[in-house]
Parts: C-alpha cells; sequence; structure tokens
C-alpha cells in the first residue's frame, strides 16, 4: 500500500509502498480521509534510531472499515468510520487500530455527516470535548478561549455557546471568523494587550480559561482574568498547577493521549454534534496524499486556515 512515512530513522518522510497492516485483534479500515493537524509533523520531530519503522504519519482518519477484531459486537465489516490511529499512522491507504491501544479510538459514522467531515474532527474535536469537561464550562458562565480559531480552540467555542456559556475569543488577525464560530466578544492579540482588555471588561474574573497556544509565563497572565474557583485548562502543558492553587485556582494540563473521551463514547458524541450542527468541520483545504509533504509545511509555517484533510 501507498503511504506518507519515514522509512529509517534520519530520512525525511515520502511517499513510498510499505506492507498491509496484518495484526488480526487490529480493527482495518481503508482509508479514505486523513485529518491533518499539528502533531502530525511535531511526531517526525521526536522521532529516535529506537522508533518503528516505518512511521507513517497522521492520526485522525475516515473511511470503510474492512476486518474487526474477534471481541467487536458493534462494528461490522463494511461500516463507515472514523477515528483516531496513533500506532500505525493514517497518511496511507489503509490504516489499523488497536484494541485497548493508548488513546486509539473508532467509532460509525453518523448518516449525514461525509468521510472528510469526519475525518476532521478526531482529535481536535475529542480534545475541545474534554477540555470543556475539566473546566465544567456550563449555561451561563464567562469562558475564555485562548487562541480560539485553530482546530481545538474552534470546537472549543462551538460547544460551549451550545451548552448557553458566554464565550470570549482571543485571535490572531481572525475575529470574523471567532464570532462566526460563537464568541460573544473578541480579543486580537495583535493589536491590544488581550489580558488587560479581558480584565477590564470582567473585573470580576470569568468562570474558565482554555488556553491552547501560550508557554508557561503567558498562562500564568491568565490568571489576571480568571476568578478565585475558577478552572483554567493548558493544552500546551504550561500550566503550574501549585501556582493556580495558591490563588484559589484549578490549572490542569490537558493531554490528548490521556484524554477518557478519545473513546467510541466521545467520538460519538463529537460525530452527533456534527451530524446536529451544533459544530462544523471548517475544512478549507483538501489535498492528495501525493501532497501530504508540501500541506505539512504550510501547516507548520501558518498558512493554512481552518482545517485540512488529505484525500487518500
Amino acid at each position: 500500500m501507498r503511504a506518507y512515512s519515514v522509512q529509517r530513522f534520519g530520512d525525511a518522510p515520502a511517499i513510498a509502498d510499505i506492507p498491509m497492516p496484518a495484526d488480526p485483534d487490529a480493527y482495518l479500515i481503508r482509508v479514505t480521509y486523513a485529518g491533518v493537524n499539528p502533531v502530525d509533523y511535531k511526531s517526525v520531530e521526536r522521532l529516535t534510531a529506537k522508533s518503528a519503522y516505518p512511521y507513517i504519519l497522521g492520526v485522525d482518519f475516515a473511511g470503510v472499515l474492512e476486518r474487526v477484531p474477534p471481541s467487536e459486537r458493534e462494528l461490522r465489516a463494511g461500516d463507515r468510520v472514523f477515528g483516531i490511529a496513533r500506532t500505525h499512522g493514517t497518511y496511507a491507504e489503509y490504516t489499523a487500530v488497536l484494541v485497548g491501544g493508548p488513546g486509539n479510538a473508532v467509532a460509525r459514522i453518523p448518516d449525514g455527516v461525509t468521510d472528510d467531515q469526519a475525518a476532521a474532527v478526531p482529535i481536535p474535536g475529542v480534545t475541545a470535548l474534554g477540555s470543556l469537561e475539566l473546566n465544567g464550562v456550563a449555561a451561563g458562565q464567562w469562558f475564555v478561549v485562548m487562541g480560539a480559531t485553530g482546530g481545538v480552540g474552534g470546537y472549543a467555542m462551538q460547544m460551549a455557546k451550545a451548552r448557553g456559556a458566554h464565550v470570549i475569543a482571543t485571535v490572531r488577525g481572525d475575529a470574523d471568523e471567532a464570532r462566526r464560530l460563537g464568541a460573544e466578544e473578541v480579543y486580537d492579540s495583535q493589536t491590544i494587550d488581550v489580558i488587560a482588555a479581558i480584565k477590564a471588561k470582567h473585573p470580576q474574573g470569568v468562570d474558565a480559561v482554555l488556553d491552547v497556544v501560550n508557554g508557561a509565563d503567558a498562562v500564568r497572565r491568565d490568571a489576571d482574568v480568571l476568578k478565585a474557583g475558577g478552572h483554567l485548562v493548558s493544552t500546551t502543558f504550561a500550566a503550574d498547577g501549585p501556582w493556580f492553587a495558591e490563588r484559589r485556582m484549578t490549572a490542569h494540563n490537558f493531554s490528548s493521549f490521556d484524554n477518557p473521551l478519545a473513546s467510541r463514547n466521545g467520538l460519538t458524541e463529537v460525530g452527533r454534534l456534527l451530524a446536529a450542527g451544533t459544530i462544523t468541520a471548517r475544512i478549507t483545504t483538501t489535498e492528495p496524499l501525493d501532497a501530504a509533504g508540501a500541506l505539512l509545511d504550510r501547516l507548520r509555517h501558518g498558512s493554512v486556515r481552518g482545517k485540512a484533510v488529505i484525500r487518500i
């Protein structure tokens, strides 16, 4: 099968013919679309001589289930499915999802959702959903999303609005997109000090913050807009929990690897929200597998707006 992969340690990723997945205890999926996330190119930077090769890029997928493991009682061969394949990779004609593998998940695509839409949501969708659950975002609360128009931030805003929360967005130049996704207030970090502006508008503090972009120093500044008893989630692992606790705030570093919603249940809920129109996939770029390298270069340099998917 053809796959965009690293053949040996030190090689650059390239299209190559590699063996089909053969594990009988894994779900085998014929991939139709792969979702593109920043973690895809970052994972290559973390490869070592001891990593398993060939290493196939990609995590998110949609496609057709070709084979199910003996333990499966719900899904059947021929089902349209989407999910997360951490141990095999998805920029390939076929992928495999291991039963019980950490962070791996596969679920049926709901009626009315296309394959490209389904491929656009697994990791960012379940990360957004898990972040909202951890932050306890609920109706009537004020919720800030730092870095609001990326994959996770965009889905988090839409989900929070559906819960009845008041959404505040910080952006870099795309204020109109943030408003379209449900933000009531938008602050552009290219033109103003967003922390000072939010604090001036909400002197009593907000209920929760999701920060998907900032490092440790900037995440500490998030405390200036958070009320006592409030919650913060950092997806960049930049939150100092004890430091926030001293200020009577709760801060979580959130990893999609440890997310309990990176599961069939979590994917099913994200699929339901997508089918209902509560969230939109926001696909702006679709490229063939042969263009994967160029697409990742554009993503790395910030020239991809919205969500990108690869057509296999």
